[in-house]
């Protein structure tokens, strides 16, 4: 089994899977409070489906890019609990977990690509740009930008995903998924899967957060109207 963990932004959350099956998944949108929920949410988890921690075989971490406190409250746990049981962690990107759970949405809508976002809590966004179709891959590396950057990234081929994409406004909503704002560890679980099948995970003393530059020295993501 694999459980998911997410505490990047705003929701505490976690999941767990039995092979390609969610098992359950625990959510609360309670800012703040991570601390106090993170370690209860997985023992109710486990308890509600009838499993121990001793069958956990590997932990999908959401690593960020999104809240500094939220991250350090996510790893922690992971790699304590990773520690403790000798399972390995597999570190997923946040813009990358949002950007995977959304290509269903672009195959349905015709678009080939998505810039995934989340707030930063100074009013601006961390942003990366994907291909979903025929493929899955990142076209940039993770940016900090002022939400007035958004704009011209967004085309006929663009959509916008992710809890940062409500920030955009009613005149883009037809570039905005909306029913992508919150964080769920059940993204994370899903692409954390994907990683795992391919081998990409690492031991707890090698978790690294992903921290992004701050918006003063960022640019726009290039190739997003191409």
């Amino acid at each position: 089994m694999l459980t998911a963990i997410e505490t990047t932004g705003d929701s505490c959350s976690v999941a767990l899977f039995d092979d390609n099956e969610l098992l359950a998944e625990f959510s609360a949108e309670l800012p703040k409070e991570h601390d106090r929920l993170l370690a209860s949410f997985v023992r109710g988890m486990l308890r509600t489906v009838g499993k121990g921690p001793e069958e956990i075989e590997a932990i999908a971490l959401s690593i960020g890019p999104g809240s500094f406190t939220g991250i350090r409250i996510g790893a922690s746990f992971a790699v304590g609990f990773a520690l403790a049981r000798g399972v390995p962690i597999i570190p997923v990107s946040t813009l990358d977990a949002i950007a995977w759970s959304a290509r269903s949405i672009g195959k349905i809508g015709g678009r080939t690509r998505v810039i995934s976002l989340i707030p930063d809590k100074r009013g601006g966004v961390y942003a990366a740009l994907y291909e979903i179709q025929p493929q899955f891959k990142r076209l940039t590396a993770p940016y900090n930008l002022p939400v007035d950057q958004l704009p011209p990234l967004l085309d006929e081929n663009v959509f916008a995903v992710g809890p940062g994409s409500g920030m955009l406004g009613d005149s883009f909503s037809h570039s905005v998924v909306l029913e992508t704002e919150f964080l769920r560890a059940e993204a994370v679980g899903e692409y954390g899967r994907y990683l795992y099948r391919k081998g990409i995970c690492v031991n707890a003393d090698q978790v690294e957060p992903l921290y992004v530059s701050s918006i003063s020295s960022a640019r726009p993501p290039v190739g997003a109207s191409t």
